[in-house]
C-alpha cells in the first residue's frame, strides 16, 4: 500500500481593496500577506484559497518607498471569509480591515485640512496681488 498526500481542505477567502479618489498615492496598489506570503492585490476584488482547517494570518499594506498603511487580521476556521480593505488617504495613516461596510479610510480629514490650508493661501496670494496692483 502506498501512502498518498493528506489532502488539507481548502476555502476561497474573497477581499476587497478599496480607496477614495483623493488619496495622495492612488497609482500605489496593495499587497496582501497570507501567512507571510507575498501576494498582488490591487484594486477591487480578490479572491485566495487558504487553508479551511487551521487559522489564517492576513496583512494588507501599500508597498511603496516604504510600506505604509497596515492592518492586520487572523481569520479563524469559523469566520466568514470575506474581507475589506480600506487603504488610508495619506502614508501617515494606517489601514483597515474587516468585514465588508465596516472599515474607513483613514486620514480624510488630514487631506480635506491640507485642501482647506492650500485654498487660503491662493485666495490670500491672489487678494494681496489684487491690492499690489490697486497701489
Amino acid at each position: 500500500m502506498t501512502d498518498q498526500p493528506a489532502i488539507v481542505p481548502v476555502r476561497t477567502l474573497t477581499i476587497n481593496s478599496r480607496k477614495l479618489p483623493l488619496i495622495a498615492t492612488s497609482w500605489v496598489a496593495p499587497i496582501v500577506l497570507l501567512d507571510g506570503n507575498r501576494f498582488p492585490l490591487g484594486w477591487g476584488v480578490r479572491t485566495f484559497t487558504v487553508p479551511a482547517d487551521r487559522p489564517v494570518h492576513i496583512q494588507c499594506e501599500m508597498p511603496y518607498i516604504f510600506s505604509y498603511g497596515r492592518a492586520a487580521a487572523i481569520l479563524e476556521q469559523q469566520h466568514v471569509a470575506e474581507l475589506e480593505y480600506s487603504a488610508p488617504a495619506l502614508a501617515w495613516f494606517g489601514g483597515e480591515i474587516g468585514a465588508p461596510g465596516t472599515t474607513k479610510t483613514r486620514g480624510t480629514w488630514a487631506v480635506w485640512l491640507m485642501m482647506g490650508v492650500l485654498g487660503l493661501v491662493l485666495v490670500g496670494g491672489v487678494a494681496a496681488f489684487a491690492v499690489a496692483l490697486s497701489l
